[in-house]
């Protein structure tokens, strides 16, 4: 029998409880994310995955100071939704929303090779993108196995090949000399 499994991703983590109703906010992990909508089938799981798993439908969502407060279904009341928090939220990886051209998934990025086409140079591997800062910044470890930090701006972002493993940057002379 074949299996129809998908690997799920996690997207967010349960805040605390709205309401009376079993509402509960939910702490997005990308910002700008649509992927938590109504009808959406979620596993709810804590980090440290002892304390089992709870498997729901998001009922409803609505925006609040925009952080999405959503209804699962099985969660009627106050005393439900706290006992869910500090749970994270997965998605299938098949329920993913598609992005605009141009914009990509990090989990997509990670591992890509970084490409100064400036020296015609690999700086290395990437490994992180940070977004908690006023702009994203890639995490780039070095053959050597340093961590270099490269602003994703126009400025130096060139081309991002998803399919070819790629991301071509244009550093300015002397950037990498530390």
């Amino acid at each position: 029998m074949k299996s129809n499994q998908t690997e799920k991703l996690v997207i967010g983590r349960v805040g605390s409880a709205a309401g009376l109703r079993g509402e509960f906010r939910v702490n997005l992990y990308a910002a700008e994310s649509a992927n938590l909508k109504e009808g959406k089938h979620l596993l709810l799981r804590h980090s440290d995955e002892k304390s089992g798993e709870f498997e729901a439908v998001c009922k409803s969502v609505r925006y609040q100071k925009d952080k999405p407060v959503i209804k699962v279904e099985g969660v009627e009341d106050r005393n439900a939704a706290e006992a869910l928090r500090g749970m994270e939220v997965y998605i299938d990886e098949a329920e993913l929303d598609e992005l605009p051209e141009g914009e990509h998934y990090v989990r997509n990025l990670i591992g890509c090779t970084v490409r100064d086409i400036a020296s015609d140079a690999d700086v290395g591997v990437l490994t992180d993108v940070i977004q908690n800062t006023a702009q994203s910044v890639l995490e780039v470890e070095t053959a050597e196995g340093k961590s270099v930090l490269i602003p994703a701006v126009d400025a130096f972002m060139r081309n991002i090949d998803e399919e070819g493993r790629l991301i071509e940057v244009e550093l300015i002379p002397g950037f990498l000399d530390v």
